[in-house]
């Protein structure tokens, strides 16, 4: 016959410490270890050991930063950029989304444009989005 345990009272939520949280995934993660196993000799659940350690990893973790060159290119007339581009290939059944960029402004402040606005424009809300 298995261990048998009886609890009485109030059922309450164990507080676990950073530190025992800590020592419980050093211990799940010897490479000879099972998750099941470990969990079982601590009385918790093998999610929660998977949940600690993407808390741990995510805590750990720096976000990533990362900047694209962006050039702003001038295009011909107005009248030319309205005229589709001809092709052989018949219509689509509904149009495409309109494509859109995102700009990071400073104070975290993200700037959504439609990729079409005019170079002069752009630069002013960006000034504006910074100065804000």
């Amino acid at each position: 016959m298995g261990r048998m345990e009886i609890l009485t009272g109030v059922e309450r939520r164990r507080d676990w410490s950073d530190d025992e949280k800590l020592s419980i995934l050093q211990e799940a993660s010897d490479p000879d270890a099972r998750i099941a196993d470990v969990a079982r000799r601590h009385d918790i659940k093998p999610q929660q050991i998977y949940t600690w350690r993407r808390k741990f990893a995510a805590e750990q973790a720096e976000p990533v930063v990362s900047f694209l060159p962006v050039a702003l290119i001038a295009t011909g007339t107005s009248d030319e950029a309205e005229q589709p581009a001809p092709t052989d290939k018949p219509a689509a059944k509904r149009a495409a989304r309109p494509m859109r960029i995102e700009i990071g402004c400073k104070g975290g402040r993200v700037l959504k444009v439609g990729a079409n606005i005019a170079p002069d424009v752009l630069k002013a809300l960006i000034r504006s989005g910074e100065e804000a």
